[in-house]
């Protein structure tokens, strides 16, 4: 069964007025045409109790002391007990309070022990309803506080541990795998050189080209793995990342006016990975070919984009062999882009090169 949402504080402080007509009407004998009119005025400023509990109580005071209409000034005298942090400041209104409401039994010699009985009842009520409010208030945004503080350290407890077994899998692929693709390359090249059949030589050889090919990929991957959540990449690494890649590239960027725009780490990061990927893919699929990589800003409805553009020739020596491949590069930068509200295209290029490119979001435009 769903759960009714929580009354809006007018909805309650309309509900005092019946309760106050009602008490009116059971007093009427009682109570004179001012003593009416100055309730009247009292419940009226109960709809301005919970912005200034301290004046609304003093307004009730005059009522409490004529001692028939009580459910307007102990309302009052619960939202100051329940607003108030001191509680020094809480104990004089509630003993202002009591002595307001014995005025009316001090004449009085033989009911003044009733009417001091009656007087802290009617003060000690609404005095501790209005304490156990405000600590029932304080416990829940404690309780609040202390739940977020338990998730985000859940959070990062998972965090860590991702990344403990990030790097286990990275120094275990290391040790064990590029161990083992290293020997085949190295068998394999041997058999090039020294067999005398030119067919096993040819074989040999593309098993030597397709283990140096994996290996260049594990390390790749391994530095992945390797690298923390916390290192994002930033538009600065592409220089080193085109240095060390063995290829034919070529960057063209305003690189100090690029980063002097305020990029969000996601989007830099973004167009880290798509020419990273798009290097893979060349180094794969069209060795030997030029590429060019290509950076700029672009102008989006509302905002600035950075526009990475990575462009290769078609290769100039024969087809490699056929290499493995997970065939979701593409994909993921596509996810990736498009997560982030940008948009990603790759096709062929009218030259018969291949064209990645990707306009990434950054940040809102000052009015």
């Amino acid at each position: 069964m769903p759960l009714r949402p929580p009354r809006s504080p007018f909805v309650r402080d309309l509900a005092l007025v019946p309760a106050a007509a009602a008490e009116t009407l059971a007093m009427r004998p009682l109570v004179g045409p001012a003593e009416t009119a100055l309730y009247a005025a009292t419940v009226a400023a109960l709809f301005l109790r919970r912005r200034w509990p301290l004046p609304v109580l003093a307004a009730a005071l005059p009522v409490t002391f004529t001692g028939h209409l009580l459910l307007a000034p102990m309302t009052a005298l619960y939202e100051t007990a329940r607003s108030l942090p001191r509680r020094r400041t809480v104990a004089g209104c509630a003993a202002v309070f009591f002595l307001a409401a014995l005025g009316p039994w001090l004449p009085l010699s033989d009911g003044i022990l009733y009417g001091a009985v009656s007087s802290a009842l009617m003060t000690a009520g609404p005095t501790a309803m209005g304490r156990l409010s405000r600590a029932r208030r304080e416990l829940a945004r404690h309780i609040g506080e202390l739940s977020r503080a338990h998730r985000r350290e859940a959070e990062l407890i998972a965090e860590r541990a991702a990344l403990t077994e990030r790097t286990r899998l990275a120094r275990e692929m290391h040790d064990v795998v590029s161990y083992r693709v290293s020997l085949l390359t190295v068998q394999a090249g041997a058999l090039e050189r020294t067999s005398p059949d030119p067919r096993s030589r040819e074989t040999a050889g593309v098993i030597r080209e397709l283990g140096a090919t994996a290996l260049r990929e594990l390390r790749d991957l391994v530095g992945v793995l390797r690298t923390a959540p916390s290192d994002t990449p930033r538009l600065t690494a592409l220089p080193a990342l085109l240095s060390t890649s063995a290829l034919d590239t070529t960057l063209h960027a305003d690189l100090p006016a690029l980063t002097s725009v305020k990029w969000p780490p996601a989007v830099e990061e973004a167009a880290y990975r798509t020419v990273q990927e798009s290097l893979t893919n060349a180094r794969k699929h069209a060795p030997g070919a030029r590429i060019t990589v290509s950076l700029s800003t672009a102008e989006l409805p509302g905002r600035t984009g950075l526009s990475v553009t990575v462009h290769n020739t078609p290769s100039p020596s024969a087809p490699s062999p056929s290499l493995p491949s997970g065939g979701h590069g593409l994909t993921g930068l596509r996810e990736r882009t498009e997560s982030l509200g940008g948009t990603f295209t790759a096709g062929p290029a009218e030259d018969g090169g291949f064209t990645v490119r990707a306009v990434l979001p950054g940040e809102a435009s000052a009015r």
